[in-house]
């Protein structure tokens, strides 16, 4: 018999609550939060385990047990407390992670015999962690690529890609794989933002993640590393460029792989890839290879670096030879790499020697050689030698001479000296005549060039003075190359010839001195009076015919009035001049004076002698300056001067005699002038006269203001006192032509300097009027052409033209002017028809009606 199913429900829902009641009056543990805990990675979690019993002191040995079966462990993450005054423990889980996860069981013993077990399941789940997804990624270009997208999640997360913003679905390029996303083939349209999104289901989480994905290229050659040569202790550079996505990075390595950054004072620039050596050294040459690479490439290239060595003179030696030695040799080696080119030039030349044959000197040969280097030398292999070969040497070999060794490094200098031995020579002597007076001593010198120098001694009469002859009144100073004989003439004995003799390995030179005895000189023989003013005396004088054994050094005059005695006389003294012009001022006009004259020499003075009695004239007018004009400019035939300048003229002149009155001014005046043309050689002024009165201050120049350029001047100048003006004195200059020269800048009337052109074109103009006159007249009376012809044409046409008159004149006649008459008439000329054209033809005809025509190829009634 079936129970209807609403009752079958109710015993059911009745018992089941009858059994629950029953198990919870039942000791038991519980364990709180009940039922599976779900809880994230990462996170923090504590369960209590409480004892449901009647006697709370019954319980014992309460613990918590893992999924693996032990004993929580105490640690500092995963532990157990127990809570005091509570039958309950609390299991703490820090940081849960996926090893956590599981069934945990809570044990406990009641009433001594009835074990007690509670149990809680924990799952832990894991949110989305991005494992591998790096937000910047590089692909190649051409290359697959896949951008990668690694999710970590539990429960495992869905995985879509996007495109700037745009749904990414797999087809030809892309596949969406569990790892990322496969790029097939990428090119430069592949480069952006992708968006790797992660989703999970379960839990509703979700997760996005950008990734930027950059296409690369690999590094091409931009500017390709080339061979470098460099100059030893000098600064060398190699060059290396390329281009790529991203950009490329450089190295530099030597043939050992070695960075040659490593080298001191070796530097790279990053950017670049410009490698720098700034003190190369000659173990640095050899090859080294530039490295660019990105994330997609990689490229080398080697270049070679070639250390050029700066030449250097290693051996120059002086050398020393004697006159007219042969092969003489001066040798110069050279290093370097390359091998350097030497070139020999003596100091005191300016050419230099050539290899081989020399053109101005063929006794000189220049050899070159290539030797090999010594062995302590560093790396060399070979130098360069030069050798100067001198056959036959000469005194004028001597001297220093410069080897300079040259190459791409730079230029090495060395010099080294020959000296050529000689004889002794006397050629330095400055004297070999030398005087004294009154027991004065006197001083010989004998200076002896040789090499090496010569050893000297003095002899006298045949015996040597200080050795064979120990006379006292000779001292000697020196014994080479210089020596001096001093001499104490206490007799006229020691007056003579001195020898002096120098001696070297090689020869032996004598000199001789002579010693004279000299006295003041004899009277003078003339004084010639060449200008006389009112204040000034110039003279010149014949010297006396015995000078004393020394050449006059000063002349002398001693003057008084003639009423005055020679006690009360004046003296002047002149040096001894060339010019021989000797001039004595300050007399008194007027005046008569006497004077006598004398000669001064080392000695002495003459006796006064050649006296003269001389009356000044009265006061006048000053004497005429004389104008300086060696540095005014050049003198021109003529005796004119050209400036030397075009724009700065300044006129110097030397103050004149003022003949007894002091000069007050100085009257300046030029003015433009033109040579006349008539062969007079006479110069006429053609402008204004430009007129300055200078102050006498002891003025010599003044500045002149001259206008005009290419131009002729006369320039005056007169000295003025209180009598008047002297004479004039003049020059004539002309101007210089500047470089803004214009013809409007010569004064008016004056075209051109040298020739008068007016009168010139005036002429020629002249002429060739006459000349055509002439010509026409001459066609007008061969040819009946020309322009007097037709004036005279026109004169006669203009005359009133009478029809009876003419018609009388030609009645019953038919005149043509060409090709005869006409029916037998007969031809006549007339000065009305002859005015036409000489080809034109001209008719009178008369006709029957009483009407006369005149025709020119046409008819016209008159």
């Amino acid at each position: 018999m079936h129970l209807p199913t609403s009752i079958t429900l109710f015993f059911i829902v009745i018992s089941g609550c009858f059994g629950k009641h029953r198990r919870s009056s039942e000791p038991h543990l519980k364990i709180l939060p009940s039922g599976k805990q779900e809880i994230r990675a990462g996170k923090n979690l504590v369960l209590t385990c409480r004892a449901q019993v009647p006697n709370l002191e019954l319980i014992k040995d309460l613990k918590w047990i893992n999924p693996r079966g032990q004993e929580i462990p105490q640690d500092d993450r995963v532990y157990s407390e127990e809570q005091p005054g509570d039958a309950a423990t609390a299991l703490f889980i820090k940081k849960l992670s996926e090893e956590d996860a599981g069934n945990y069981r809570c044990t406990a013993i009641y009433a001594s015999n009835q074990e007690l077990e509670a149990r809680v399941e924990i799952s832990v789940f894991i949110g989305i962690t991005w494992e591998d997804a790096p937000i910047s990624q590089y692909a190649s270009i051409g290359e697959d690529y896949k951008v990668r997208c690694v999710v970590r999640a539990n429960p495992p997360a869905n995985i879509d890609w996007l495109k700037e913003s745009l749904i990414i679905s797999t087809g030809e390029q892309y596949v969406i794989e569990s790892d990322g996303l496969l790029i097939k083939g990428v090119t430069k349209k592949n480069a952006g933002t992708y968006t790797c999104r992660a989703r999970v289901p379960q839990t509703g989480e979700l997760e996005e993640r950008d990734v930027r994905l950059d296409v690369q290229e690999p590094p091409n050659w931009v500017l390709k590393p080339s061979d470098v040569r460099g100059v030893e202790m000098e600064k060398v550079e190699f060059k290396c460029q390329a281009l790529g996505s991203p950009n490329p990075t450089y190295t530099w390595v030597d043939k050992e792989g070695i960075d040659a950054t490593e080298k001191e004072g070796w530097i790279l620039d990053e950017t670049t890839g410009s490698l720098t050596a700034f003190q190369l050294e000659r173990k640095d040459a050899g090859e080294y290879t530039c490295i660019a690479e990105n994330n997609a490439g990689r490229l080398e290239a080697t270049a070679y670096l070639n250390v050029i060595i700066k030449p250097r003179v290693q051996e120059l030696q002086n050398q020393t030879f004697s006159v007219g030695t042969e092969r003489a040799r001066l040798t110069c080696k050279a290093s370097g790499d390359p091998l350097p080119k030497i070139i020999w030039r003596k100091w005191s030349k300016n050419e230099p020697f050539f290899a081989g044959g020399q053109p101005d000197d063929d006794r000189i040969i220049v050899e070159e050689n290539i030797i090999d280097a010594p062995d302590y030398t560093d790396g060399e292999r070979k130098w360069k030698e030069s050798t100067i070969i001198i056959d036959g040497v000469k005194r004028t070999d001597d001297g220093l001479y410069e080897c300079q060794a040259e190459n791409e490094g730079g230029r090495f200098y060395k010099s080294g000296h020959i000296t050529v031995e000689f004889g002794p020579t006397f050629e330095d002597q400055l004297t070999s005549k030398e005087w004294s007076w009154d027991q004065r001593p006197i001083k010989l010198s004998c200076i002896a060039t040789a090499i090496p120098n010569a050893t000297v001694s003095w002899w006298y009469k045949g015996k040597e003075l200080g050795r064979q002859d120990l006379d006292r009144n000779f001292e000697i100073k020196g014994h080479g190359p210089g020596s001096d004989l001093t001499v104490t003439p206490l007799k006229g004995e020691y007056y003579g010839v001195y020898k002096c003799k120098a001696e070297n390995p090689y020869g032996i030179a004598y000199h001789e001195i002579e010693l004279e005895e000299a006295h003041e000189p004899s009277q003078i023989q003339q004084a010639i009076i060449d200008k006389t003013t009112a204040t000034t005396l110039q003279f010149r004088f014949v010297p006396p015919t015995d000078m004393g054994g020394l050449p006059i050094d000063a002349y002398a005059v001693e003057y008084k009035e003639s009423r005055s005695d020679w006690t009360s006389a004046k003296r002047r003294v002149w040096p001894a001049a060339q010019t021989g012009g000797y001039t004595l001022e300050d007399l008194s006009p007027k005046t008569t004076y006497n004077l006598r004259f004398g000669c001064k020499n080392r000695v002495g003075f003459s006796e006064w002698g050649a006296g003269q009695t001389i009356t000044m004239p009265r006061r006048g007018r000053p004497e005429p300056p004389t104008l300086k004009t060696d540095q005014f400019g050049v003198e021109m035939e003529g005796g004119v001067i050209e400036l030397n300048t075009s724009n700065s003229y300044e006129l110097s002149w030397q103050i004149p005699e003022d003949n007894g009155l002091p000069i007050d001014l100085f009257l300046l005046q030029y003015y433009p002038v033109r040579k006349d043309t008539t062969g007079s050689g006479d110069w006429s002024r053609v402008g204004d006269i430009t007129k300055k009165e200078i102050p006498h201050r002891g003025n010599v120049r003044d500045r002149l203001d001259l206008q005009f350029q290419d131009t002729y001047y006369r320039i005056v100048l007169q000295a003025h006192n209180e009598l008047g003006f002297s004479t004039e004195s003049s020059i004539i200059i002309k101007t210089k032509k500047g470089e803004d020269f214009e013809e409007t800048s010569r004064p008016a009337g004056l075209s051109s300097p040298d020739l008068p052109l007016i009168p010139i074109v005036g002429a020629i103009l002249a002429i060739l009027i006459i000349l055509i006159i002439l010509i026409d007249l001459i066609f007008y009376k061969t040819k009946e052409i020309g322009i007097t012809y037709l004036l005279c044409q026109k004169a006669r046409m203009c005359k009133k033209f009478d029809p009876k008159k003419e018609s009388e004149k030609i009645k019953g006649q038919r005149i043509t002017s060409a090709n005869g008459s006409r029916n037998g008439g007969t031809k006549e000329e007339d000065p009305l028809i002859y005015s036409q054209k000489k080809h034109s033809q001209v008719s009178v005809n008369r006709a029957g009606n009483n009407k006369t025509s005149i025709s020119n190829g046409h008819e016209y009634a008159v």
